[in-house]
């Protein structure tokens, strides 16, 4: 389910001038690091990963979950968190190897919504 959720951004990447980043494998640490925007649109009971492939609803390779919120014994409620970071280890994006693929994030949460972000298209190149 998409909600205009905005694309990702890449820790350490200049971003692109057309709508594709071109990353070089060689040059990659081990793990790339994915940004994903704060918004108000997710709460903070969520969790959220990272996901590649062109069908968002059957991505062909997803990340490990992280939470969107945590618990604030003073409040007695979940805070949501800024600044969530995800990780996408330099070995899933070898398959892409010459060509491009979507990186987006996902949501998880109790109702099944799961909905999704933009797109931000990689370039994968040696």
């Amino acid at each position: 389910m998409s909600m205009h959720l905005a694309a990702p951004t890449l820790a350490h990447v200049a971003p692109s001038q057309d709508d594709c980043v071109t990353l070089q494998l060689s040059q990659l640490p081990d793990i790339l690091t994915v940004q994903v925007p704060d918004s108000s649109d997710f709460a903070a009971n969520w969790s959220v990963y990272a996901i590649l492939g062109g069908d968002p609803e059957e991505p062909e390779w997803q990340g490990e979950e992280v939470d969107t919120g945590a618990w604030d014994d003073a409040e007695d409620e979940m805070e949501k968190l800024t600044g969530i970071e995800l990780q996408v280890p330099k070995e899933a994006l070898r398959p892409y190897l010459n060509r491009e693929v979507e990186l987006r994030y996902k949501f998880a949460d109790e109702s099944s919504m799961e909905p999704y972000s933009q797109a931000l298209k990689l370039r994968v190149e040696s």
